[in-house]
């Protein structure tokens, strides 16, 4: 057999091996993956795969070097399947067991995957192609994709959503820090790395803009904000109408008081012997004094001004979940800059704000029905009042005729 023939047996046998690796991991990847991982899948390990082949060539590494190096990015990722703890030991731990039933020779190849999360230029190459393979995508057009494809992941890993601008923070500096180790990873993927960087500047004041409008309300619209307009608009004019029923029955039976005051006590001097004859007719004149009183005091009580008031300690008024700090009975317990400072956060908490309304609109709501309660029982004792006094004139008038 020539050379020739045997460089070409050589090839479909490491092009079987490979295959082998391909099938196992593929395998792997589906029987025990999790599927929050949605980056750590077998598309990223075939890609590292992919790119380490790419980058051995062109090191001027010989086919079985290249070969082996795919071999050993197909299992990089491959630890992921037992969560995210010690995961390049299960990688490694896979890599062997498929060299066992492939009787594959990895030549310490599985060594490389541990080596390469830590690799430094002074590495050695394979370690160091493997590392610019792994990281290739921080410099490939795909970079956005993968990107979001990464927050979903670690999201889903943690059980709650993270915030987009910290993350978006972090993943700016990995970019702009980040560096190549070898000669051709730095020609491959160096370029895009840097458009990449600004690219995710932009695209993290974009974020950073939206989340102040969803924090500010400014996502939902006027709808919202037309709500608590209109319910505090209601409120108030409610609270408006009270008070000119209660000045008005202020007004009713204030003067009623004055006249029956002034007329029995000219009656009493005038008809003195008639009132000891008939001490009956006291009745309704006592009636509409007693009712005219209490419909005036309950309407002063309805009238007169209200503080919300609660008792919570100044240090705890802040972080309280129960007072409103819109409402100037709980803000004055503040000193100024302490409250300026409780705005200018409030300002970019949406929940908060519209938390702190809702308590508001909740106090006021607490106080309009405490007023219109105080006034309905103005209303019942005056109406009751003189219905009585003028029945019992009747009654009273009726027994003396006849």
């Amino acid at each position: 057999m020539s050379q020739d023939d045997k460089q070409i047996e050589k090839k479909k046998e490491v092009s079987k091996v490979l295959s082998s690796a391909r099938t196992y991991v593929k395998n792997r990847f589906r029987e025990a993956l999790d599927p929050i991982y949605l980056f750590h899948n077998y598309t990223y390990s075939a890609e590292i795969a992919d790119k380490a082949g790419e980058l051995a060539k062109m090191e001027g590494l010989n086919e079985q070097e290249t070969e082996r190096l795919r071999i050993t990015g197909l299992f990089y990722p491959l630890g992921f399947i037992g969560g995210e703890k010690e995961t390049w030991q299960r990688s490694v731990e896979e890599m062997v067991k498929w060299a066992a039933t492939e009787n594959y020779d990895t030549a310490g190849a599985e060594k490389w995957i541990s080596a390469a999360t830590t690799a430094t230029e002074s590495s050695p190459i394979q370690v160091r192609i493997l590392h610019d393979a792994a990281w290739s995508w921080l410099g490939r057009k795909r970079y956005e994709r993968r990107y979001e494809l990464l927050q979903i992941e670690r999201e889903a890993r943690k059980g709650k959503v993270g915030d987009p601008v910290e993350f978006g923070r972090k993943m700016k500096e990995k970019l702009l820090h980040f560096s190549y180790l070898t000669t051709s990873g730095r020609d491959e993927f160096d370029k895009r790395r840097r458009k990449n960087v600004t690219e995710q500047h932009s695209s993290n004041y974009k974020i950073t803009q939206n989340e102040i409008k969803a924090r500010t309300g400014k996502n939902f619209g006027r709808g919202i904000d037309t709500m608590y307009r209109t319910s505090f608009r209601n409120h108030i004019t409610l609270s408006k109408i009270a008070d000119g029923k209660a000045n008005m029955m202020i007004s009713i039976n204030t003067i009623i008081l004055s006249i029956v005051v002034t007329v029995s006590g000219a009656s009493l001097s005038v008809f003195e012997e008639t009132f000891y004859e008939n001490p009956e007719f006291l009745i309704p004149i006592i009636s509409i004094l007693l009712s005219s009183l209490i419909a005036v005091v309950f309407a002063v009580f309805s009238a007169r001004p209200s503080v919300t008031e609660y008792r919570i300690k100044k240090d705890k008024l802040i972080k309280s979940k129960e007072a409103s700090l819109l409402y100037f009975g709980n803000f004055l317990k503040l000193e100024k800059h302490e409250f300026i400072e409780y705005m200018a956060t409030m300002k970019l908490d949406q929940n908060a704000l519209y938390d702190d309304l809702a308590r508001d609109l909740y106090d006021l709501g607490a106080v309009m029905h405490k007023k219109y309660l105080l006034l309905t029982i103005s209303y019942n004792t005056f109406v009751g009042g003189l219905a009585l006094a003028v029945l019992s004139f009747l009654a009273v008038y009726l027994l003396n005729i006849l």
